[in-house]
C-alpha cells in the first residue's frame, strides 16, 4: 500500500529546514494553533519566529492551492502575497483552536481570498478576512479534482512525513527513508532483489531477513511522523481526533498498526 505514497509529487532534499522531533507523547509538540497565537500575540522575537515557521512550513501548500484555484500563476502569486501581508499584519488574530481544525481554518481563509478576487473582478463587495467569527466558507467554484484543498493538504502531510523520515535517517544513520522509498519505487522487486539493491547503496551485504526488519521499522517510523504531522494541526492530542483526521484525508491506511499500538496500554 505504500506504493500509493509515491504516486503523488513529493519533494525530497538532503537539506531540511525542519528540526527532527520524535516525542513519546504527542502533547509535547507545539500545535499549529499555539503557533498561530504566538504569530499574532507573542513578543516580537517569538512572533517573528512563529510567523516565519508557519509560512515556511505551509507556504508551498498554500501556493499550490491558489495556483490550482486561479489557473493563473501571477494571480495566484498576488493572492499569496496578500495572504502573507494579512497574516503578518495580524488579521487572523481572532482565530482560536476552539473553532475547529487548523486545516479547516486555513481552507476557509484561502477560499474567501479566492472569492474576494473574483468579486473584485465583478465589482461586488469583498468579504472581510478578519475571521472574527470563524465559520466554514460556502462552497465555491474553485473546488475540483486538481485544486481541492483537501488533496493539497493530504500531499503536504505526506511530504512533511517523508522529510522528517529523511532527516531522521541523516541523524541516526538508519536507512529508513532509503529503504521505504526504494520499496515505493520498486514494488515489483522480490525481497532478495530489494535487499541486493539496498546493499549496493549501503556498500554492504543486506540479507532478505535484515531487509524485512529495516522495512518494517521504516514503516513504523513513517507512520509515527505522519501521526505527529496530523496531531500538530489539531487542537488536542486525542487519538480519536487524530484517527478521524487521518480517515478524512485517506491516510489512515498507513497508520492502522501505529494507532492500535498507541491505544494499547504498555504492559
Amino acid at each position: 500500500m505504500y506504493a500509493n505514497i509515491g504516486a503523488r509529487p513529493i519533494s525530497l532534499s538532503t537539506r531540511f529546514r525542519y528540526a527532527m522531533t520524535a516525542p513519546d507523547r504527542l502533547s509535547q509538540i507545539e500545535t499549529l494553533w499555539s503557533m498561530v497565537y504566538h504569530a499574532h500575540d507573542g513578543v516580537d522575537l517569538e512572533r517573528q519566529s512563529a510567523q516565519r515557521e508557519l509560512l515556511t512550513r505551509y507556504g508551498t501548500a498554500i501556493q499550490r492551492y491558489l495556483r490550482g484555484a486561479f489557473r493563473d500563476r501571477n494571480a495566484a502569486d498576488d493572492a499569496y502575497q496578500e495572504f502573507a501581508v494579512k497574516f503578518l499584519r495580524g488579521d487572523f488574530r481572532n482565530a482560536h483552536e476552539q473553532k475547529g481544525r487548523f486545516r479547516g481554518f486555513l481552507k476557509t481563509v484561502l477560499e474567501r481570498l479566492v472569492a474576494d478576487h473574483y468579486r473584485k473582478l465583478t465589482r461586488k463587495p469583498a468579504v472581510q478576512l478578519d475571521l472574527e467569527a470563524f465559520e466554514p466558507a460556502a462552497a465555491t467554484s474553485v473546488e475540483g479534482p486538481d485544486c481541492e484543498f483537501q488533496t493539497v493538504w493530504r500531499d503536504e502531510m505526506l511530504s512533511r512525513s517523508w522529510r522528517l523520515l529523511a532527516e531522521e535517517e541523516d541523524v541516526s544513520g538508519k536507512p529508513w527513508m532509503t529503504v521505504l522509498r526504494m520499496r515505493v519505487e520498486n514494488p515489483q522487486l522480490r525481497s532478495a532483489e530489494l535487499a541486493e539493491k539496498l546493499g549496493n547503496v549501503l556498500g554492504e551485504v543486506v540479507t532478505s531477513t535484515r531487509l524485512r526488519v529495516i522495512l518494517h521499522r521504516a514503516r513504523e517510523r513513517f507512520a509515527k511522523h505522519l501521526i505527529q504531522s496530523i496531531a500538530d494541526t489539531l487542537s488536542s492530542d486525542s487519538l480519536d481526533e487524530i484517527e478521524t483526521e487521518l480517515a478524512d484525508l485517506e491516510l489512515l491506511q498507513y497508520c492502522h498498526a501505529a494507532i492500535d499500538r498507541m491505544r494499547t496500554p504498555a504492559s
